[in-house]
């Protein structure tokens, strides 16, 4: 497909929904956005990430997940997208310096790369000691079936545990954190031993977030990638 078709089947499979409250394809993108909203700030609160750093939001469609952070706690998100229809405040491809934002997060966005470099340029974007934040669908094996949910025009990149173990190596993490609810993971750079004992504590918490922690790429998902009622 060339790039100009594809860019086009890309914005008639996503324009739809972008500044509504529902996805018809992904029913539960409004209460996950939510939860990555909680997280984010939780982590903020629990000293893993800095509210006064960088922060942007590659891809970020509508800018729904910046609009959640800053309205429910006054946290700056900065935004780029490239393919969806721009709002005021967005950044531009020029603005985009390699090695210059403490935490570059992309929702939904790994699934649409066709090139390895498209991967390694938002990796570039995150600083020396700074922090990535990934959603996307990862799982053990990637089934060998025409019906699964997951297949569409414009999902051109499938993550197995071991996939994302190699580029995590590759770009060079440390160790890596995740929430069920919010369906993200966050990558740090820094020691591990910081990270985990932050992440330990915050786990003790009543009424808390819970985290899985490891020292590589959080294989958590297991089971074969398919939607439950």
């Amino acid at each position: 497909m060339a790039p100009a078709e594809w860019e086009r089947v890309n914005h008639e499979c996503h324009a739809s929904y972008q500044g509504t409250e529902s996805d018809p394809g992904d029913p539960k993108w409004n209460t996950r956005l939510q939860n990555q909203t909680r997280m984010l700030n939780d982590l903020q609160e629990v000293g893993l990430l800095n509210r006064n750093d960088r922060w942007l939001d590659y891809a970020c469609g509508d800018a729904k997940l910046s609009g959640l952070l800053r309205t429910h706690h006054n946290l700056n998100l900065l935004n780029y997208e490239r393919y969806m229809p721009k709002w005021e405040g967005y950044f531009q491809e020029s603005e985009l310096v390699p090695g210059v934002f403490d935490f570059v997060i992309t929702t939904s966005v790994f699934e649409h790369f066709t090139r390895r470099e498209q991967f390694d340029f938002v990796q570039a974007l995150v600083s020396k000691n700074g922090v990535l934040g990934v959603h996307t669908l990862v799982c053990e094996n990637v089934p060998a079936d025409p019906r699964w949910f997951y297949l569409n025009p414009v999902h051109c990149a499938f993550h197995t545990n071991r996939s994302m173990e190699i580029l995590f190596r590759q770009w060079g993490y440390a160790c890596s954190v995740y929430n069920v609810d919010a369906q993200l993971w966050l990558w740090f750079k820094n020691d591990p031993q910081d990270v985990e004992a932050a992440i330990g504590r915050a786990n003790l918490r009543a009424g808390g977030l819970y985290y899985v922690f490891k020292r590589g790429f959080v294989d958590y998902w297991k089971c074969a990638p398919y939607r439950t009622a």
